[in-house]
């Protein structure tokens, strides 16, 4: 199996397997709903098919990743980070996450994106958890009354299940990002490598919270994020 960890990939194993050892037992995710569109397109976990019988036309499909692409934006954003760190400014911050699933992130089919955590500024700092699975993952970030949700999925839908969704599919600002906002705060979806990202923000007081009344914040974090972990599988 050809491996791909970034040097970021290897300080979030190192982190997740030491806070660990005194974090709580393993629990499962509780994973908020993503945007209508994702909700539409993106199935998280696939439903089996009975033996024998073809797979429906909507049933996910796993996509193909560009992994060649993500190596070369890996390389980059590594030379990009050593000369931050030479001219004395601050690098992207690593989320630490403390759940021991997240030392299974090598594991994950597709890139696995973080945000730098520079950007938020609230204290104390907040929790971190990473559930990484062959074909998804989810990464929460709570705490100073706001949830930070990074979803990707290289599982699709093969056709959009109407017109509708298929026009917003092909619509994309200038930044490629689709941007909304929801009753909780804002939601931005991308398209990267062949995979579908979510960045979900949750405040619990979204119409005067500004992180949320507005779409700036979500813009920053979902331009913030990097490579962090993935691996194609062998021959991918």
């Amino acid at each position: 199996m050809r491996k791909f960890l970034t040097p970021l990939a290897v300080a979030l194993l190192a982190s997740s397997g030491t806070l660990a050892q005194s974090s709580a037992p393993p629990r499962s995710p509780v994973v908020q709903p993503t945007s209508p569109l994702n909700q539409a397109m993106l199935q998280r976990q696939p439903a089996a098919q009975p033996t024998g019988e073809p797979a429906s036309p909507s049933s996910p499909r796993t996509v193909a990743i560009n992994w060649d692409q993500a190596q070369a934006d890996a390389r980059r954003q590594s030379a990009t980070n050593n000369q931050a760190l030479t001219a004395a400014r601050l690098a992207p911050e690593m989320p630490r996450p403390s759940n021991r699933e997240a030392g299974e992130v090598s594991n994950t089919r597709l890139p696995v994106l973080v945000p730098n955590m520079g950007i938020l500024s609230g204290s104390p700092a907040p929790t971190v958890l990473l559930f990484p699975h062959e074909d998804f993952y989810t990464l929460s970030i709570s705490g100073d009354g706001l949830v930070i949700e990074i979803f990707g999925t290289r599982l699709a839908h093969a056709v959009a299940p109407d017109a509708l969704t298929a026009r917003q599919l092909r619509a994309t600002g200038p930044d490629a990002l689709r941007v909304s906002a929801t009753e909780f705060g804002q939601v931005a979806d991308f398209n990267r490598y062949g995979a579908a990202y979510t960045v979900t923000l949750e405040c619990d007081n979204p119409q005067s919270d500004p992180r949320c009344a507005d779409d700036e914040l979500v813009r920053r974090l979902a331009h913030s994020l990097v490579i962090a972990g993935g691996s194609p599988e062998q021959g991918g």
